[in-house]
């Protein structure tokens, strides 16, 4: 005989709330990750003294989460800023003050060097020339006093300097003031007006001590001289030009570097990159003599190859007619 099935009460009643949400709660595993998020509160959010309950059967209002992350993986995303790196620029010289000038406020001063070393040349054959600059008349925040026959050491850094020369300078410098006598009346005016594209090397003193005709010293301005033994220029940079020029010994290398020494200024108008700022580079033309190193090796260099060099502060005169101009 078939055994009725009985139907407990209980079975047949809805389940409560309590039992509802217990059963659809699923089952966590002892080594399951849990991840717990934590809600940063916002600004203009204000915590509540006592946590308040949310009202039943209303779903939670979204908290203010995603914004706060976002607003920090941005702050993680950005690059830090980095050391600049500056190239070598330093020249150290001794030699023979000839003439001294001022202009805009700064003093500058034709210097003699010895070809053969000696510390003051006489003979003009052996004489090469550079022009120092005095920022302000002063060394190390100290004014100086210079005169010819001064005999120095100094140590600073190399630019060169674009200037524009006017045609009666021109003429005086070549003993020919006369020449515009000879100029049509009605030309004059255009030939007075001329003014010619210059270049030249300046060094920018830093540090300078005056010397005995015996080479001992006598005071010293600014900071400490590396080595006041040796004239050595050493600078480094980014080839921008090379050129060759030839002359009765051969077929010389000429390269034009781009240096950005700790001395070069800001460029205010451009953004740099990796937060540093844009600086406009310091231009020093390098003379390879018959395209060789020292060492007799020839010299073989590309646009935008970074060098360094060691060598003399030396110049290099131009001869430029009055027809070439």
């Amino acid at each position: 005989m078939p055994r009725k099935k009985v139907i407990d009460p209980e079975e047949t009643k809805p389940p409560t709330k309590k039992a509802a949400a217990k059963k659809a709660k699923p089952p966590v595993e002892k080594n399951e990750p849990v991840v717990t998020q934590a809600v940063l509160p916002m600004a203009d959010t204000q915590t509540p003294s006592q946590p308040v309950a949310p009202p039943e059967n209303k779903p939670i209002p979204p908290q203010p989460v995603a914004s706060v992350l976002i607003s920090q993986i941005a702050a993680a995303d950005q690059v830090p800023q980095t050391r600049e790196q500056f190239d070598l620029n330093q020249i150290i010289a001794t030699g023979v003050i000839h003439s001294v000038w001022g202009n805009g406020g700064d003093v500058f001063a034709r210097f003699g060097l010895s070809t053969r070393d000696l510390l003051d040349e006489k003979d003009d054959t052996f004489t090469a020339y550079a022009t120092l600059r005095f920022a302000d008349g002063m060394v190390g925040g100290v004014p100086v006093t210079l005169q010819p026959g001064d005999i120095l050491t100094v140590q600073g850094y190399l630019v060169h300097r674009n200037y524009t020369e006017s045609l009666r300078k021109f003429l005086e410098d070549a003993d020919a003031i006369n020449f515009l006598d000879s100029v049509d009346p009605a030309d004059l005016s255009a030939w007075r007006t001329l003014a010619l594209e210059r270049r030249n090397g300046i060094v920018n003193v830093l540090a300078m001590t005056f010397r005995n005709p015996d080479g001992t010293a006598l005071r010293h301005f600014g900071e400490p001289i590396s080595n006041q033994e040796v004239s050595c220029s050493s600078v480094e940079g980014i080839v921008s030009r090379a050129w060759e020029y030839r002359n009765e010994e051969g077929v010389d290398l000429f390269v034009r570097l781009a240096v950005y020494d700790p001395h070069t200024p800001i460029d205010a108008k451009n953004k740099g990159n990796f937060g540093r700022p844009r600086r406009l580079a310091h231009y020093v033309t390098v003379r390879f003599p018959l395209g060789k190193t020292a060492s007799g090796a020839p010299v073989r260099i590309t646009q935008k190859t970074r060098i360094r060099v060691v060598g003399q502060l030396r110049d290099k005169a131009q001869v430029v007619t009055l027809r070439e101009v």
